[in-house]
């Protein structure tokens, strides 16, 4: 068996699989969103720890007969934490990956023009999304901070880092390279830290931790009731694409979560992007290194949560797709959910939600309709991207969307889905996929599993969707979309 600590945007979660890749056990603890400004999203760095802590002693407790043989780490990414290298006690909250707060910090860089050194050592855009700027936004707001990490006291490090840091009782300290590579402060063709990007963002290079490959040995847990080896640290959308196998270059899969990752395998060419995706590491394992394009929505499962919990207006989201099934497909409603910002391919941090074409007659239907309608519309953007970037360096890319997430479950979405990308859509056997590849990550690193060819059985039996939609209604559609991300855009401005 093999333990996943899944630690999320809005929750921490402990999975135990068998070896097939089955769920044989689930423990998931809520924490609390912080906001103290607008666009400011933080967590409590205890909070995420205990929750932590919780889940896996009720998954241990529960299955205390079985050998657990090791622990993987998938996790947010981009968050950022500051602690104090010699008593662990954060410095401040954690600073989450949707938060907006350095967003003229990073338009005064691109201004100087650093955009594009960066983009070519990181391939990361200089956006707010990234670690760096938020690095560099505590160095120069927390007091005495700076002045610590000059003297090499302080630890800043993503979500990975600070779980196996206080794992380990403080003997570990360090990341993957796939967490690595979405700071903006790793190189990802030199596979180092960057001199001249810590420069940039003025972070000393003795605060950030030391990258291993994914299914390296991470220490052993001292914090909970029975010592267990981690051996698999991953990012949660390289994790999900780990744990839906791909593996080879032009396999694409999207994870419907909180936002929407979309990630497309390059093999071990590092493909620049002139649609405005992401260059990324997708995994590194022993010497086996995947580069991949991703896209990201910064929101899709959490417009149902909106829908739930700000407007009241959806009592429970497994409704919605009864819900949207009702309404004409042809309604004109269109939301554009720009809550934080638009993401990828359109990288607008000003934008804001903004909802059209609503006459006397909309009623909540239309509004839930609209809402489930703006993911599949904002996954056909970067769907298109992808095409383009792939086209234009001689790649091929499969006719598949492999897809996980929560919103798995939603048939109505997963059919429109399908019929708005005019993709064959791949529903992965598990909604847990993101966990799962932690799993084999770490079944791989404690030497259960001898290589990617162990994991073919495990997607046998995945379920697929073809496009049904009339090819007069689709473009409509679509064109609605068109003209409402246009005038949205624009507002912002």
């Amino acid at each position: 068996m093999f333990l996943t600590i899944d630690q999320g945007t809005t929750s921490s979660r402990a999975l135990l699989f068998d070896e097939k890749g089955q769920v044989i056990d689930l423990f998931q603890k809520d924490f609390k969103q912080i906001y103290p400004n607008e666009g400011w999203v933080e967590h409590n760095p205890l909070e995420i720890l205990s929750s932590t802590i919780l889940c896996c002693e009720s998954i241990i407790s529960k299955n205390s007969g079985i050998e657990i043989k090791s622990i993987g780490i998938t996790n947010q990414r981009e968050t950022i934490l500051a602690w104090d290298k010699k008593t662990g006690k954060p410095f401040y909250n954690a600073i989450v990956w949707q938060d907006r707060r350095t967003s003229e910090f990073c338009s005064n860089l691109k201004k100087e023009g650093l955009e594009r050194e960066i983009n070519k050592k990181t391939g990361l855009l200089l956006d707010p999304y990234f670690s760096s700027s938020k690095i560099s936004w505590l160095l120069e707001n927390v007091n005495g901070l700076r002045n610590l990490a000059n003297k090499g006291d302080v630890c800043f490090g993503t979500v990975d880092s600070w779980l196996i840091w206080n794992l380990t009782n403080g003997d570990t300290f360090a990341t993957d390279y796939t967490n690595a590579s979405r700071t903006s402060l790793f190189n990802i063709q030199t596979l180092k830290w960057d001199d001249e990007l810590l420069s940039i963002f003025d972070i000393p290079l003795q605060s950030l931790p030391e990258v291993r490959n994914s299914n390296d040995y991470f220490g052993e847990t001292k914090l909970l009731s029975k010592k267990l080896k981690i051996t698999g640290v991953i990012g949660d959308q390289q994790s999900s694409a780990f744990g839906q196998s791909c593996y080879q270059s032009g396999d694409v899969k999207s994870t419907y979560g909180t936002g929407c990752f979309l990630l497309a395998n390059t093999g071990k060419e590092i493909i620049y992007s002139k649609k405005k995706l992401l260059t990324t590491i997708s995994y590194k394992i022993n010497d086996d290194l995947s580069y991949a394009l991703e896209g990201s929505i910064f929101m899709a499962g959490g417009i149902m949560n909106w829908l739930k919990l700000n407007l009241g207006i959806l009592d429970n989201v497994s409704d919605s797709s009864k819900i949207a099934s009702s309404v004409d497909p042809s309604s004109k409603v269109v939301l554009v959910p720009a809550f934080s910002g638009l993401g990828a391919p359109h990288w607008s941090a000003e934008a804001r939600g903004s909802l059209f074409g609503m006459t006397q007659d909309t009623g909540v239907p239309d509004l839930i309709h609209a809402s489930l309608q703006s993911i599949s519309l904002q996954t056909y953007d970067l769907m298109g991207a992808i095409k383009d970037d792939f086209s234009d360096n001689n790649l091929n890319l499969l006719n598949t969307l492999k897809i996980d997430g929560g919103m798995i479950e939603n048939d109505w979405f997963i059919q429109n889905l399908s019929n708005i990308c005019d993709y064959e859509i791949q529903k992965s056997f598990t909604k847990e996929s993101t966990a799962l590849g932690a799993a084999m990550v770490s079944g791989l690193g404690v030497g259960f599993y001898s290589g990617l060819e162990d994991f073919k059985a495990f997607y046998s039996n995945n379920e697929k969707i073809t496009p049904k939609m009339k090819l007069e209604l689709r473009e409509k559609i679509i064109n609605n979309w068109s003209k409402a991300l246009k005038l949205s855009i624009e507002m912002a401005k």
